[in-house]
């Protein structure tokens, strides 16, 4: 087991001295090999790069702390720009898993490598299966934008989570927040707040959430919560909406109505044995139909 990362960065001060000077994820370039020649579709110009990078600064900034020496997974992880940002930091291994069942440009492939490290790629039906790893594998782990995809309520999920983090492992969740002021502003104007049907039905959101159901997750989980809050990054084409979201985000009351909110946890040491049976009622209903 790692030292907790409060010792670890007394313990190690060589470790930082071998942080990337590119630690800000300015040069992210993901490759096929280790000479860094064949070139993957995953850079810093890259499209969905370029739409959300600013949440996923964001949220890397919530965990830079604890990043340095760390073993990370990101569940879902495409397009693994925060992966590259933990080895930039000097995280010690950097695993994500691909869930989906389309065309994925990295199908197939086990690794894939940077001028920062080399980033594991698992892929895995995450509503179905067993994460890959064994128990206490890792000392943070994330799921961005991912549970707003799945088909059925995440315990299956949540509860591999929690059994791959070890014990004062951290886990961040972000998801889009359905109370958001775009999604109050199409209502208002009769416009559907749901995504349209997509060939890709794993691309759609299933569930978006608000913020008592994330931190009822963490709950289900027993994991304590350490900071809730919202980010003022949508992951859209409309960049000029994106001062107002900001403006927003610093108002008391209005910040509520954000685009994305976020909960970093720290799990319980020894881990929680909360039963994992029961859903939140907030986010689980157990009848089969409405029919008499």
């Amino acid at each position: 087991m790692l030292t907790p990362a409060n010792e670890r960065s007394n313990l190690t001060p060589s470790l930082h001295s071998q942080i990337s000077e590119d630690a800000t994820g300015d040069r992210f370039h993901l490759y096929f090999d280790k000479d860094l020649i064949r070139s993957t579709p995953y850079h810093i110009r890259g499209d969905y790069v370029r739409k959300a990078r600013d949440r996923m600064d964001r949220t890397f900034d919530l965990l830079k702390s604890e990043v340095p020496g760390s073993r990370v997974l990101d569940i879902g992880a495409s397009p693994f720009y925060l992966l590259y940002r933990a080895l930039a930091h000097g995280a010690s291994s950097a695993d994500g898993v691909y869930f989906t069942n389309d065309e994925h440009p990295l199908k197939g492939v086990g690794t894939v490598y940077s001028g920062c490290g080399a980033i594991n790629i698992h892929h895995s039906d995450i509503e179905n299966e067993n994460l890959p790893f064994a128990d206490d594998s890792f000392d943070v782990v994330t799921a961005c934008e991912v549970l707003e995809h799945l088909d059925r309520f995440p315990g299956r999920l949540l509860s591999e989570m929690r059994r791959v983090l070890r014990p004062g492992g951290y886990l961040c969740i972000t998801v889009p927040n359905v109370a958001s002021v775009a999604n109050i502003i199409r209502l208002i104007f009769h416009k559907n707040i749901y995504m349209r049907y997509r060939a890709d039905t794993a691309g759609r959101h299933k569930h978006e959430y608000t913020m008592s159901q994330l931190k009822a997750l963490y709950e289900f989980l027993g994991i304590d919560i350490v900071k809730a809050g919202v980010f003022p990054s949508p992951t859209s084409d409309k960049r000029w909406l994106r001062p107002a979201y900001r403006a927003i985000a610093c108002m008391p009351g209005l910040r509520a109505y954000s685009p994305a909110i976020y909960v970093l946890g720290r799990q319980p040491t020894p881990k929680s044995s909360v039963d994992l049976k029961k859903p939140p009622a907030s986010l689980y209903d157990d009848a089969f139909s409405i029919e008499e």
